[in-house]
């Protein structure tokens, strides 16, 4: 058993899981095509980029629990098979579901001329993109848009991610060393992106690799700033509400400017510095148990929640067909909006599918995220204490 001492060398960052699953539920609600109150609020609308969060906090991390531990091939291979285990079950699992959801609608069309205008397992649900998404290269610049469940690009990136670090903390002699290339791959990230993408930090399909390598490299040096002692000056319950009201002013006001969005990043790094100490009331707030199990589940929150949105549109229109009423308004840019009649309605939609999503989730990390990272953890060796490893 750990001593108390001990224990302060690896914290659970109890208040960085809370954060976690709130920005999850942030972006599924940011997919949702429900036009109620709900739908319309900025911090919503500019959801996409809390996943830059998931970036950042990723790098902290994965710094936190791996890096000193990836000095010889050995412990690569067990951060490899590990991180693999944490990211690939759920990711098949959910890709086997929306499959078998276009597979549904192409017999379904065969009994019922239903689906009309819908056309299967073409553009970005072709069977090229599922091929692509098993290998996890279908950010890498393979199609011209998202495929299949569009939220999984960014598992995309990060998993290859995962072994630049692998390779940083290998070929790096010492801390310093690899503080100046995490800096180097930040930078580099960050300015690749701003060169070459036609998105910038909305890029998720042809060069995201580099949003990812900014984001996860900028965590990696939060991490050696946290490292450093830099949270004695960031932290208690003033820096949490100053921090707070940072982040929801960015996400509010500066989305749209695409110079400015690339600020996001660093602010990113920011809150995780200030959070990581788990002082403040806000991070007390953060750590009830709601919050904790939505950090639990937010990978999967994350990962279903495409799932459900397209249970819920495919299951409208087949409705609308029986009963011949119109909710699903197609949009010029291929889109489809559900409309109930009313923005009341609609909002009580947008909850129930927030219901779903969190209940699903709970089920996805009890019997595919645990099982899966168990399955692949047989494949490791065992995990060593924190405190030994950074001892040695």
């Amino acid at each position: 058993m750990f001593t108390a001492s001990q224990q302060s060398l690896s914290p659970r960052f109890r208040a960085l899981d809370g954060w976690r699953g709130i920005c999850a539920l942030l972006v599924a609600l940011h997919h949702i095509e429900v036009h109620g109150w709900i739908y319309w609020q900025p911090l919503v609308r500019n959801a996409w980029l809390f996943v830059d969060f998931f970036f950042v906090l990723s790098g902290f991390v994965i710094a936190h629990a791996y890096g000193v531990k990836l000095g010889d091939a050995r412990g690569i291979k067990d951060f490899v098979i590990r991180r693999f285990g944490r990211l690939y079950p759920l990711h098949i699992v959910v890709l086997s579901g929306l499959v078998a959801l276009e597979l549904a609608r192409l017999l379904l069309g065969q009994i019922h001329p239903i689906a009309g205008e819908h056309a299967s397992f073409v553009a970005d649900r072709s069977p090229f993109a599922i091929l692509t998404n098993l290998f996890l290269v279908q950010a890498m610049g393979m199609h011209a848009s998202e495929t299949w469940n569009g939220p999984a690009w960014s598992i995309s990136c990060e998993f290859y991610t995962y072994l630049v670090f692998a390779a940083v903390c290998f070929f790096t002699l010492g801390r310093k060393s690899r503080l100046a290339v995490s800096a180097l791959l930040a930078i580099a990230g960050a300015i690749i992106l701003a060169r070459f993408s036609d998105y910038g930090m909305r890029e998720t399909f042809h060069w995201a690799i580099f949003r990812c390598l900014y984001g996860f490299f900028v965590g990696v040096l939060a991490y050696e700033a946290w490292r450093a002692g830099a949270t004695r000056a960031v932290r208690g319950t003033p820096a949490e509400i100053l921090a707070l009201v940072l982040v929801a002013a960015f996400i509010v006001v500066v989305p749209g400017n695409r110079a400015l969005e690339y600020l996001a990043t660093p602010l990113f790094g920011l809150v995780v510095l200030v959070f990581a100490g788990d002082k403040g009331l806000i991070s007390r707030l953060l750590t009830l148990r709601p919050a904790a199990a939505l950090g639990r589940w937010s990978y999967s929150i994350y990962m279903v929640h495409t799932f459900v949105l397209a249970s819920l549109f495919s299951g409208a229109h087949v409705v609308e067909v029986l009963v011949h009423r119109v909710w699903l308004i197609h949009q010029p840019d291929g889109w489809a909006v559900l409309d109930l009649g009313s923005p009341f309605a609609n909002d009580m939609l947008t909850l129930a599918f927030l219901c779903a999503v969190i209940g699903l989730s709970s089920l996805t990390y009890r019997f595919v995220e645990r099982p899966g990272q168990a399955l692949f953890a047989r494949f490791a060796a065992p995990k060593r204490p924190l405190l030994a490893a950074q001892a040695g």
